[in-house]
């Protein structure tokens, strides 16, 4: 009884999504396995089109700027709505597999890669459902194809921070579901030792690599539950931890949030945003340590300090987007700040903000028609901008 009450709420879900505002859906609902089978759902052709457009690989500014607003959507889904993007996951693994076959030059002249990375950071945020038995398939052919395309890549210059955040999944895959990650891994190790050769550095591989000879003990469908934890335990590999890797030193921080106080001098500010903003750039998830500051910041009458804390700030929300909220308040106070200059930054960067935080759109939407209409300014264009966005019509 408590297996059918799970999937009648599920297929509830599929059908209004919107439910999850008011219900509480037990723990359990979305790998209860009904999620990934054959029935239908509300927004299946909408996730379809987002999927589709992400996947586009067109040069011009309008395509990659459909390109990005597909990418921002996708990664809000992943966090708000997960079950909703894991039933396209074969259809991601199909439009990843398709150009596995190109070579090198034609990868980088179509920007490809843009897409594979985009997939690969989407997947980090479906954690850990995406490990979940029924997507085990899908999710080990977009494997297959990152481990291909990074094959492909041998004698040329390898993408290193595309490599290192594979190898961070795949700890995270081994972590949650070794039995069927050791195993996989084993089958295409000999690709891991041809990027190993190309890439003698890189010591996680290398510790892949040494565990993956290691025998296994994998557990069955049979097993005890409790037999199965120390299967798990059995099966997990030597590894040396791949964390993000966030290139700051406890020092380092010392003197960024020093730097960046109240009463500091414009310059060390700008020093200190230009430094995080280029670590940033392969370690985003290094910007959340500077929220509060950059908050401030983006109240700042400096406008080099605040373009660059808006900047940022929208940085770290498409790293993780469940920390949207979180500038809900910053974001609202700016649009409404006295300082005419504040509020110009605020509605430049508000159709990317609705964009991440749309469970707060109306309420953005409102505060910008208000101050179109009380502050004399025309905040028309960036309110159809939002609107276009949110309904996907920028992509047509």
């Amino acid at each position: 009884m408590s297996k059918r009450c799970q999937n009648l709420l599920l297929q509830i879900y599929l059908h209004f999504p919107e439910v999850i505002q008011h219900v509480t859906l037990p723990e359990g609902t979305f790998s209860s396995g009904g999620a990934a089978d054959g029935s239908s759902c509300k927004l299946d052709v909408l996730v379809h089109r987002l999927v589709t457009l992400l996947a586009d690989i067109g040069d011009t500014k309008s395509v990659e700027g459909r390109v990005s607003d597909a990418n921002l959507a996708c990664r809000k889904l992943a966090v708000s709505h997960p079950v909703l993007l894991l039933r396209h996951l074969p259809m991601v693994a199909g439009l990843l597999h398709g150009r596995i076959h190109l070579n090198m030059q034609e990868f980088r002249q179509q920007n490809h890669m843009t897409f594979f990375s985009n997939v690969l950071a989407i997947l980090e945020l479906l954690q850990p459902l995406v490990f979940h038995s029924d997507h085990q398939r899908a999710l080990q052919d977009c494997l297959l194809s990152f481990m291909k395309v990074l094959r492909n890549f041998q004698r040329t210059r390898s993408p290193l921070v595309f490599i290192n955040k594979f190898l961070q999944f795949t700890q995270k895959y081994i972590t949650h579901v070794a039995a069927a990650a050791i195993p996989y891994l084993q089958k295409h190790s000999a690709i891991l030792q041809g990027l190993c050769a190309e890439n003698p550095d890189l010591v996680q591989l290398k510790s892949l690599l040494a565990g993956l000879t290691l025998p296994v003990k994998r557990s069955s469908a049979e097993n005890a539950p409790e037999d199965r934890d120390d299967d798990m335990s059995t099966g997990s590999l030597p590894l040396v931890n791949i964390s993000a890797s966030v290139s700051l030193s406890a020092a380092d921080m010392t003197m960024y949030l020093k730097k960046m106080s109240r009463g500091e001098a414009v310059e060390d500010v700008l020093e200190v945003l230009t430094e995080v903003d280029e670590k940033s750039r392969r370690s985003p998830e290094i910007i959340q340590y500077f929220i509060n500051d950059l908050q401030r910041l983006m109240m700042s009458s400096e406008e080099l300090c605040r373009s660059m804390a808006f900047n940022l700030a929208l940085r770290c929300i498409q790293n993780n987007p469940c920390l949207a909220t979180d500038f809900l308040p910053t974001f609202m106070y700016c649009m409404g700040s006295g300082n005419f200059d504040v509020v110009q930054t605020a509605l430049r960067n508000l159709p990317e903000y609705v964009l991440l935080c749309q469970e707060h759109a109306d309420i953005l939407l409102h505060k910008a028609f208000l101050v179109g209409i009380y502050g004399q300014i025309d905040t028309s264009s960036m309110i159809s901008e939002s609107m276009k966005v949110l309904h996907m019509e920028a992509t047509t």
